[in-house]
Parts: C-alpha cells; structure tokens; sequence
C-alpha cells in the first residue's frame, strides 16, 4: 500500500478508532496513544493490509486488544462520573440535560458491569453502530453468538437499571441481577 493510498483509507478511521478506544480508556490521552500506536503498526504491515476483508475491522481488533492490554496493566478503569453541564438559562433544559447525562452514565455503569466479550459487543452495537457482520471480524467471532451474547448483554443491562434505579421487579428477580452481575 503506497503513502497516499494509506492517507486515504486508513487515515479517515481516526475519529471512529478514537471514540472506540476511548468508550474503553476513559481518557482521551490514552485513547490518542492508542490510536497513534495502531497507525504505526498498521503503516508497519501497509504492504500486507491487501489481504484483509476490511482494513477497518483490523483496525478495530486491534485497537480493541490494545486498549485491553493497557487496562490489564493499570489493573483498574476510571469511571467518568461527571455530569457536564452547559451555561443556559433556562433552568428545564438544565434539568432535562442531567436527567439524560445522569441516565447515559447509569447505562454506561450498566454496561461497564458486563463480562467480556458482551460488554465489547455491545459497545459495538448499540454505541458505535457496527452491524453483527462487522463485529464478527473485529472480535473474530460467529454471527450467531454475537447476536445471542447481546441479547443476553441487553437483558442484564435492563435488568440491572430497572432493579437498581427504577426498583421495578421482585426481590427473587434483584438477587439473580446480582448475582449475574
């Protein structure tokens, strides 16, 4: 693969290999390391990138296995708990702007509770959009399982907001959430 046919087709992969990584590291520096590091590693393979399905589902394994690996050496995930909130005056649309930023980051918690690979796969789908096709090459799985370990994914997520924050269920339904999760 020549220089110009790199800037291309694997440059414009920045902002969607960035929001990937950063949905795992939390901070946004990282997530830049990471991704520069897959670029290096990708213009070290160039010549061989011909013999992939799709450059981009390379790319998101292994961005995927390098945010991974860096989260098994911190041995820890920062949490990003902090509601933004914007200078308005109107103080509903405040009110409604916490309201979701305080529902995405009980999902988001939902999710982070997940094992692997449902959390991965979910992010996948769900966040960033991917169809299963395209999360079976990136996580080098069967179409089938993908889609049997998000629905399992979704319904441990439902479970878990509508037991913890919506107290909705029996109590014999809120012990089998934890002991799920």
């Amino acid at each position: 693969m020549t220089a110009e046919a790199f800037k291309e087709n694997i440059l414009p992969l920045n902002r969607k290999l960035l929001g990937f990584a950063n949905r795992f590291m939390q901070d946004l520096d990282d997530s830049k390391d990471i991704v520069q590091d897959i670029y290096i590693k990708l213009w070290n393979m160039r010549d061989d990138l011909d013999k992939y399905n799709s450059v981009e589902a390379l790319a998101m394994r292994m961005t995927r296995n390098l945010c991974l690996d860096k989260i098994k050496l911190k041995k820890t995930i920062p949490l990003n708990g902090i509601i933004r909130e914007e200078a308005s005056d109107d103080n509903l649309i405040k009110e409604k702007e916490k309201a979701m930023n305080l529902a995405a980051l009980r999902a988001k918690s939902a999710i982070e509770r997940l094992d692997e690979p449902q959390k991965t796969i979910m992010q996948l789908r769900d966040i960033e959009g991917y169809d299963y096709d395209e999360i079976a090459q990136i996580l080098n799985m069967n179409v089938n399982t993908i889609r049997v370990s998000l629905s399992r994914a979704r319904k441990k997520v439902r479970e878990y907001l509508l037991n913890k924050y919506y107290n909705h269920g029996s109590e014999k339904n809120k012990s089998s959430v934890r002991e799920i999760l």
